[in-house]
């Protein structure tokens, strides 16, 4: 009986000092390599097979010139990024970083029936008395290529945060402060040109015109409870008017901002513009035309308000 123990103490002293042999080898490929640990078929079934105090992702790529893989090109580097981070930790043997590539495990893509790359595959450390755990399969598809989003998964699934220190981007940089430059020079170069347009009051006038048009057309309302633009009829017909003050549709603000628009600029006109004519004659012609104009576009508006209401009792010419 006390043979039997000891020898049953004995295994499982070999068995720990086995288990921290490959931890404290992984730490060392880690280390040496930046994270990444290359794998090929033994290795793979190595580190990912039997019990293991430690979790490892395993990212199987196809990166030959002859598979033309581009998604395995795209997510390498955001790959590489997420393990060089977690490598800076306090405790980087808690998870590590594999990558077996095609031509150095086809062994491992056959006995996995996979046909396509690039596959990650989360290891978690084992249970007590379960070698087999399975693995968790990140979804490229869904989640996409950025590190971010694979910390994210990593993090849930490890139960520790993992982190992503992209290295600052000095070319990014240079860029924006030369286009910063850039933009100030062309605008003091035009500053003595787009100056005067900028300050002058009708510049302002304009902008606080088309401001006032948009807003009391309904533009905002269309935004919040986005109307469809026109609505079907009877006959076939498209309708562009909603019936009722409560509705919209999309046309009909544009509609109605056309109108207010037109009756706008004819006012303006006889406010502005004719009592500058230095002859009468076309100064009377000129006046009788712009109001002629406000009476008809008006009488339009208000027929528009009747189509709104049929209770709508005013009218001009329509």
């Amino acid at each position: 009986m006390k043979s039997t123990v000891l020898f049953l103490l004995a295994a499982l002293f070999t068995l720990v000092i086995a288990q921290d042999a490959k931890t404290k080898r992984l730490e060392g490929i880690a280390k040496s390599n930046n994270g990444i640990i290359k794998l090929n078929s033994n290795t793979y079934s190595q580190y990912t097979e039997g019990k293991r105090n430690y979790g490892i992702v395993v990212l199987l790529t196809a990166m030959d010139d002859y598979f033309k893989c581009i998604p395995c090109r795209e997510f390498d580097p955001e790959y590489k990024l997420v393990a060089s981070s977690y490598q800076k930790t306090k405790d980087p043997s808690r998870v590590f970083f594999g990558h077996l590539d095609f031509k150095d495990g086809q062994a491992i893509y056959q006995k996995l029936g996979l046909q396509t790359a690039p596959n990650v595959l989360y290891f978690p450390p084992t249970i007590q008395g379960n070698n087999k755990v399975q693995p968790v399969k990140y979804d490229l598809s869904k989640n996409g290529f950025i590190a971010e989003k694979f910390a994210e998964f990593l993090s849930q699934e490890t139960g520790a945060p993992v982190p992503v220190k992209r290295p600052f981007d000095y070319f990014s940089l240079g860029i924006k402060i030369f286009g910063v430059v850039g933009v100030a020079a062309i605008l003091k170069l035009l500053y003595p040109y787009v100056g005067t347009i900028l300050f002058h009051r009708n510049t302002w006038a304009a902008l606080s015109i088309i401001t006032i048009l948009i807003m009391t057309s309904g533009h905002m309302w269309n935004q919040i409870r986005k109307p469809p633009y026109v609505m079907p009829g009877p006959g076939g017909k498209m309708n562009f008017v909603a019936g009722g003050f409560q509705q919209q549709l999309g046309l009909e603000s544009r509609v109605v901002g056309a109108t207010y628009g037109l009756l706008a600029m004819a006012t303006i006109c006889l406010i502005v513009f004719v009592p500058k004519m230095k002859q009468k004659t076309n100064q009377r012609i000129s006046a009788y035309i712009w109001v002629l104009c406000i009476l008809i576009v008006f009488s339009a508006l208000m027929n528009l308000f009747r189509i709104k209401n049929g209770a709508y009792p005013f009218h001009i010419f329509f």
